[in-house]
């Protein structure tokens, strides 16, 4: 037995189970469009390719466009022809005029199936085949308008074989009663159908033939709507494994017939669930649009009818195509319409299906960006019976006594559990007691009931927390510093801060409460911490200050509370004295956290000091007459004079002295008047005077 292994990420070998995402995007209409990718969905005004009926669009499996198509031409994701994709033999003008399909088991090859229109002489079934790595990327038409048979009529539908692997696509012969299944496997397109002769033969007028063709999601029913002379929607079985339809019943929505020049029924599509079925009809200038609504669980005509809900009618636009969505609403085409109609609930019966007329706004009246059609799609995209199986753990991450729940329960014949720790279990939702908290290796496989041959093997890690305190204790710091708080990475876990943030570790960015929540595998936890701030010391030397020999200066910090202290003078006390002009700063820790401040110390406006008498006698002591000591002024002037009024001596530099000469002689012994004129730093201005006694 084949077995198809998912694991984390839900990684899986069908094309269909994650296809939901390739419907994702629509173009449509008059260059109209609709991205699923938001919700609700984003209106599209950048297609470049115009139907009035019908479309299809394909994206990859994370619902990005690769290309879509009018039957026509192809345009890649970059609105621009494809690489010899032009001239195909499908019609715009045509219901289901086109069909993407993925070639099984191959992420590049895509087959592109046409129909021609009921106003052409030919009416043939045609088949493209697009590489999407072709062209740099954009994709290429490898192979084109092969033609696989002729006289068809302007539909077609596509849904996924039982084995969900490959795909049935079902057309209908013109002029007789014979639906055609082809299939397409990995191997290629088999030209052989699979014929099935049931139900109506149509035949007559050519625009009998219009009308949609469209498969339940599920792939167990069918519907053809035909118009026009016709009027009647034929409802079927669908065997998903041999490709054959049988079971017809026909039913006529309309009760009174439509106008001749209207067409009557047009569009059909069907409830998610399978059970209800939704019919657009146009009937007369004063009915132009009807919508019905059907529940078909009996397969019987009568009762069918017996069931008729008119859900919508007499809007002014004549109805066309309904198609359901990847959100599992169902979307209505009004022809020459501005908006877009939808039904919100379709698996209601009655009026609470909610249908709202043009909810959603495509384009301005004039441009016409609805016309008849919306893409058509393998309806399987939309089962939600596709979605992979998965599971979930219940409760708190704390919890050692854990139930696993499974995502759905439906085509199960049976399941079986390993806990991870030796234990196994073939209920369907357990409930495990673990006995100590780590981490734990879990594998559910479900056995399907299905016809595929395929179990899906589900792996998960599971955590079972020791404690609710996984952040730790608090924290404290003295500034707003890039602290760095979190957990160890938790395999498969997803994580959210309060500040937003989503990985398992985050940078502080000031004080607070930072908490943090963790998922993993259905489990929660959270826990918080707080950044605290740190009372701060506080240090200040006071303003900057003067200094005058022999006058030393106090630099204090004020405090003897501080654990440690440092100045740039080495020194490790509250105060220091200086007896220099400069710059003194200390650095204090309190409680690790660490304060500064700096102070400069200036020469001062101190007196100037003159001495009274000096020895130039060159024994090194007092040998030099002048201004002692390191004085800041502005401006400086000194004169000498003898007894006789002769100026012995000059400078204006402060620093400059006397040496007891005069022109180059000894001066006399002797006292000698002198002047003194200066500015202060702070622009005071000065005048000394004295003598000095000249000592040999």
């Amino acid at each position: 037995m084949k077995k198809n292994i998912l694991t984390y990420g839900f990684v899986l070998c069908t094309f269909f189970l994650f296809a939901q995402k390739q419907t994702n995007i629509w173009y449509f209409g008059n260059k109209a469009g609709l991205d699923f990718n938001n919700i609700p969905p984003l209106v599209l005004r950048d297609g470049s390719a115009s139907s009035f009926e019908g479309s299809s669009t394909v994206s990859d499996n994370n619902g990005k466009l690769l290309f879509y198509t009018n039957g026509q031409v192809i345009m890649n994701r970059q609105h621009l022809q494809m690489k010899n994709g032009s001239a195909l033999s499908g019609h715009q003008s045509s219901t289901n005029n086109t069909l993407i399909v993925p070639l099984p088991g191959n992420d590049s090859i895509y087959y592109v199936f046409t129909t021609g229109a009921a106003l052409q002489e030919t009416h043939q079934f045609q088949y493209n085949i697009v590489n999407i790595k072709g062209d740099g990327g954009l994709g290429e038409v490898i192979a084109g308008n092969i033609l696989i048979e002729d006289v068809i009529f302007e539909k077609l539908a596509g849904v996924r074989h039982c084995n969900k692997r490959d795909a049935w696509i079902v057309i209908h012969k013109w002029d007789s009663d014979e639906y055609h299944s082809y299939l397409l496997t990995a191997t290629g397109f088999n030209p052989v159908p699979v014929v099935s002769r049931t139900g109506l033969v149509i035949t007559g007028f050519e625009n009998n033939e219009i009308g949609t063709l469209k498969f339940s999601s599920k792939g167990t029913k069918l519907a053809a709507v035909h118009s026009f002379e016709n009027d009647v929607v034929e409802l079927m079985d669908f065997d998903n494994t041999t490709g054959v339809l049988s079971n017809p019943v026909v039913f006529k929505p309309n009760a009174i017939p439509h106008t001749p020049s209207f067409i009557g029924v047009y569009g059909a599509e069907f409830s998610p669930n399978g059970n209800l079925l939704y019919v657009s009809a146009n009937n007369s200038a004063i009915d132009p649009s009807v919508l019905y609504q059907f529940d078909i669980t009996s397969h019987n005509a009568a009762t069918i009818l017996g069931t008729k809900q008119t859900i919508a009618k007499t809007v002014p636009w004549f109805a066309g195509a309904l198609q359901l969505g990847p959100d599992m609403k169902i979307y209505m085409a009004m022809w020459k319409d501005t908006s877009v109609s939808v039904i919100d609930d379709p698996d209601v019966f009655g009026p609470g299906c909610n249908f709202r007329y043009n909810k959603i706004f495509i384009g301005p009246a004039g441009k016409e960006p609805v016309q008849f059609g919306l893409p058509t799609f393998i309806q399987s995209y939309f089962d939600t019976a596709s979605v992979p199986y998965d599971f979930s753990r219940s409760g708190n991450c704390l919890d050692r006594n854990i139930t696993f729940k499974l995502n759905r329960l439906s085509g199960i014949d049976s399941v079986k559990w390993y806990f991870g720790d030796t234990q196994q279990s073939q209920a369907l939702q357990p409930t495990h007691n673990y006995a100590a908290p780590g981490f734990y290796d879990v594998k559910l496989i479900v056995y399907k009931v299905d016809c595929s041959g395929l179990n899906d093997t589900i792996n998960r890690r599971i955590w079972i927390a020791d404690s609710a305190g996984f952040l730790g204790a608090d924290t404290s710091s003295c500034n707003v510093l890039a602290l760095t708080i979190g957990i160890e990475e938790i395999e498969g876990a997803n994580y959210l801060w309060n500040t937003g943030y989503n990985g398992n570790k985050i940078i502080t960015t000031g004080f607070g409460t930072y908490w943090l929540e963790l998922q993993q595998n259905g489990c929660k936890l959270r826990d918080s911490i707080d950044v605290i701030e740190k009372p701060k010391p506080v240090v200040n030397l006071g303003t900057d200050t003067t200094i005058c020999k022999f006058k030393p200066v106090i630099l204090t910090t004020g405090s003897s509370f501080y654990d440690t202290y440092l100045w740039n003078t080495g020194q490790s006390t509250p105060s220091i004295t200086v007896d220099k002009a400069g710059t003194y700063y200390i650095d204090v820790t309190l409680n690790g956290c660490k304060a500064s401040d700096t102070v400069v110390v200036f020469p001062g406006d101190c007196a100037i000091f003159i001495p009274s008498a000096f020895t130039p006698n060159s024994d090194g002591l007092n040998d030099m007459f002048g201004v002692l000591g390191d004085i800041t002024v502005r401006s400086f002037s000194m004169q000498v004079f003898n007894k006789w009024g002769q100026m012995v001596f000059t400078t204006t530099d402060i620093s400059q002295k006397w040496d007891g000469t005069y022109k180059g002689k000894k001066a006399l012994i002797g006292t000698y008047p002198w002047i003194v004129y200066y500015v202060t730093g702070n622009g005071l201005r000065k005048y000394l005077q004295g003598t000095v006694m000249l000592i040999r």
